[in-house]
């Protein structure tokens, strides 16, 4: 049995990524395609996990480079990559440590992984370090999301994630279940990974994933703060203003 608290995806928190997000993402791919096409450049993506985003992109022409904290997840992506005989531009880098050669026309940030910067100074210091690495009218996009669920049914018990198989052949069975502090908008998130070969339990581990939350014109101020401007707020995928039935957000802005 083992305990992580989440800064970055390695081990078996890397190993179950894909399972997790290996669903359709087809709205997801066209937003941000559509959104790198309108601002011609190169793109960067903070975040870029195990390349599901990132070598389709490449597939498809665009000029895009990835970056990540965690090495587990870039190592999966280099691999996927040279499967399929792509060679993408790779950093090893936190969010709030960027420090790339090269300044960028779109840094976008795919499934709300701002808000693993569960500490408020470090995520002002991701977006100045966000802004810095943008082309004069370059353009940033984050998205956000807030738990609604969780406010008035929340329950502190197991309840089931997913299952697959990892790559050794096991089958890896996950749950979580989670807390809220409301005062902080904090959301900590406790997993169980249950890894069984023919049935048998061999191992249980667990991680601990702390989420801020940001309303809308509370990263408004933040973004003003890091020096953006001409800011706009998608709803979803759908390219229209996000509404008050909507939890997750994307802000675009523009340096």
């Amino acid at each position: 049995m083992s305990m992580n608290t989440v800064d970055t995806y390695e081990g078996i928190l890397a190993e179950t990524y894909d399972m997790r997000f290996g669903g359709n993402q087809h709205d997801e791919v066209e937003f941000y395609k559509h959104m790198i096409n309108e601002v011609p450049g190169k793109a960067l993506e903070l975040g870029c996990g195990t390349g599901r985003l990132l070598l389709p992109y490449l597939a498809a022409g665009i000029d895009v480079e990835g970056a990540d904290c965690s090495s587990d997840m870039l190592d999966l992506c280099r691999a996927k990559a040279q499967a399929g005989g792509q060679t993408p531009v790779l950093y090893e880098q936190y969010m709030e440590q960027l420090q790339l050669p090269k300044k960028y026309r779109t840094i976008y940030i795919p499934a709300a992984s701002f808000v693993l910067l569960s500490e408020r100074e470090i995520a002002m210091e991701a977006l100045r370090r966000i802004h810095a690495h943008l082309e004069d009218e370059g353009q940033a996009l984050v998205p956000l999301f807030i738990p609604k669920h969780l406010f008035s049914n929340h329950e502190d018990k197991w309840t089931s994630g997913f299952k697959g198989t990892g790559s050794d052949g096991a089958d890896i069975v996950v749950s979580s279940k989670t807390s809220i502090d409301f005062l902080e908008q904090l959301h900590t998130k406790l997993e169980r990974y249950e890894i069984f070969r023919d049935g048998v339990l061999l191992d249980t581990r667990y991680s601990t994933t702390r989420m801020r939350w940001y309303g809308k014109y509370e990263f408004l101020m933040m973004l003003e703060q890091a020096g953006f401007h001409d800011v706009s707020v998608y709803g979803d995928y759908a390219f229209q203003e996000v509404n008050p039935d909507q939890s997750f957000m994307i802000v675009r802005a523009r340096k």
